[in-house]
């Protein structure tokens, strides 16, 4: 146990040399108390719940999961699901242009955010994931919309869109994770024992700092509440071993080499990707255009891997002008392609 922990520390240590000043400082500061800034105690639910529930919050039961929800504006349906370890706020620049000519609705996905996970991790993997979410669909009584999902998110809106080609309109994925793959060092450390033992009682703050600056094109881009929002989720109470199980189905399903469904998609389909993501490359944009017949890509110069929260205006434009015009916005031969690649304007 003392070499266990021992080599807690050395890696804590390195991280934190890696992270910086502005890592640590920010994990201090959103971190309410000294034993939260170690990694080691969880947040109080009320302290979480009057930050990240508002008027527009609603709770519904599926599967056993209590998904936190937020239904805005009237119009078309657009759904947006989110990506790893984020919750329904990283798309509020979204919503605040969308949800007025647009019903949005966001969600905390299974596992993360207010929604929180299963009491047993071991039954939280990726056929939960999407049933659940096919299941909250249903009991919204929608028939048709438009699906939208960031990183891990889009890899649910993928397999969701490919299964219920019927009801998915238009397809929007961002930085889509879900072809075999390198993963990032950071994956990697979490994956490896004793981390993903000891990963399950202790996740420093200054680690959830850095995946963020290392998940962002440009980390001057990164805005406090985010940052606080990321560090918070981490410490709900429950989230370490989710956290640690969702590291796990990541790296399983970057190694898997099974085909994917995704040729089945007969939406129209719009891929964001920002240029410089390390944890999904863009060069993965490939595969999807491979296997969605109907699929356009623009690409971010400088970007990461979550442009909703990056560049949410540069994006908002794409979207707007493909729920407008769809892909004809986009065409095939446009100017701005380089090897098959449209860059944003």
């Amino acid at each position: 146990m003392r070499s266990t922990f021992r080599f807690l520390a050395l890696a804590f240590l390195a991280v934190t040399a890696l992270s910086g000043c502005s890592s640590i400082g920010s994990a201090m500061k959103a971190s309410p108390s000294l034993a939260n800034a170690t990694g080691f105690a969880d947040i109080p639910m009320p302290y979480l719940e009057e930050r990240y529930i508002n008027d527009e919050s609603t709770f519904m039961t599926v599967n056993g999961y209590r998904i936190h929800y937020r239904d805005q504006g009237q119009g078309d349906t657009i759904i947006l699901l989110h990506g790893i370890f984020s919750s329904l706020q990283t798309w509020d620049s979204w919503v605040a242009e969308l949800s007025r000519s647009h019903r949005v609705i966001t969600l905390d996905m299974p596992g993360f955010g207010m929604t929180g996970g299963p009491e047993n991790p071991e039954d939280f993997d990726e056929d939960s994931i999407v049933n659940t979410f096919a299941k909250f669909v249903e009991r919204l009584d929608l028939e048709n919309f438009t699906l939208a999902g960031n990183s891990l998110g889009g890899f649910v809106a993928a397999r969701y869109a490919a299964q219920y080609g019927n009801r998915v309109d238009r397809l929007i994925l961002l930085n889509p994770f879900g072809y075999p793959q390198e993963t990032p060092w950071l994956l990697d450390l979490g994956t490896a024992f004793p981390m993903n033992f000891l990963g399950n009682y202790v996740q420093p703050p200054v680690i959830v700092t850095l995946s963020l600056r290392n998940a962002y094109g440009d980390p001057r881009r990164m805005h406090d509440k985010d940052v606080y929002r990321y560090v918070h989720m981490s410490q709900r109470p429950g989230a370490k071993p989710i956290y640690m199980k969702t590291l796990e189905i990541v790296d399983e399903r970057a190694q898997n080499e099974a085909p994917l469904p995704f040729f089945r998609i007969n939406a129209p389909t719009l891929l964001l990707w920002g240029e410089d993501d390390s944890w999904v490359p863009v060069e993965l944009a490939t595969r999807w255009l491979n296997d969605i017949g109907n699929a356009r890509l623009v690409t971010y110069e400088g970007v990461g891997h979550i442009p909703m929260e990056e560049v949410p205006e540069d994006s908002l434009k794409d979207v707007r002008r493909f729920l407008a015009k769809g892909l004809a916005a986009f065409p095939d031969n446009a100017p701005a392609q380089k090897d098959g690649i449209a860059q944003a304007d």
